[in-house]
């Protein structure tokens, strides 16, 4: 058994949003993303691996295949891995999101940490 704080994971920088990872296991990869207002995480899909979003606390904007509606603290968005997939802070609050990709996505650049 594992057990970690999503509190401890929320971390933000003005330079950039920030990617925390919580599990990074077998089969399933999941972390939390922390966006400051303005930023953005750019355009991508996730190819094979469905994604799982839950907005622990703040309000963004979310696309998928163009389709876009804003997301707030307690919203869970489900996107199959190959929709195209964007996300925005175009609020006046920072945004946190708790992530679950699964199954866990081959390209190691899902699993790498981002920001300081």
């Amino acid at each position: 058994m594992k057990i970690e704080k999503i509190q401890d994971k929320i971390v933000y920088s003005e330079s950039t949003f920030t990617k925390r990872l919580i599990f990074s296991e077998e089969k399933v990869l999941n972390f939390v993303l922390n966006l400051v207002p303005g930023q953005e995480i750019p355009s991508h899909t996730h190819e094979e691996s469905d994604l799982v979003l839950y907005v622990v606390t703040g309000k963004g904007d979310i696309t998928i295949d163009g389709n876009t509606k804003t997301i707030e603290e307690g919203d869970i968005v489900y996107c199959v891995g190959k929709e195209e997939f964007y996300l925005k802070n175009n609020y006046k609050e920072n945004l946190s999101c708790f992530v679950v990709l699964a199954p866990r996505p081959v390209p190691k650049i899902y699993a790498d940490e981002v920001g300081k």
